[in-house]
């Protein structure tokens, strides 16, 4: 993978377009699971006749179990946020 350093010293990936097959053995996905994120629009993709290249490594891109996480977090504080709130409109 081609790394490029930033001004502070820190790397950034740079963004490249890999294949389906290259995409899927990377991130230990099936080849269903990445059509399905294909279909959903969750990966970034262009068609080359029959085969697809997903884009991969740009300063934009967050591993899905990090997502997920944080989607769950997100998730359980506006659940209860919206408790309280009721709690406290109950309460008036």
């Amino acid at each position: 993978m081609v790394k490029k350093m930033t001004e502070k010293g820190g790397s950034i990936l740079e963004e490249q377009w890999i294949s389906l097959n290259q995409y899927e053995k990377r991130f230990n996905l099936g080849h269903n699971t990445v059509l399905q994120m294909i279909a959903n629009h969750e990966v970034e993709y262009i068609r080359t006749g029959t085969r697809y290249k997903i884009k991969v490594g740009s300063k934009n891109t967050v591993p899905r179990e990090m997502f997920e996480k944080e989607q769950a977090a997100r998730i359980k504080a506006e659940t209860t946020l919206d408790l309280l709130k009721k709690v406290l409109e109950g309460g008036k």
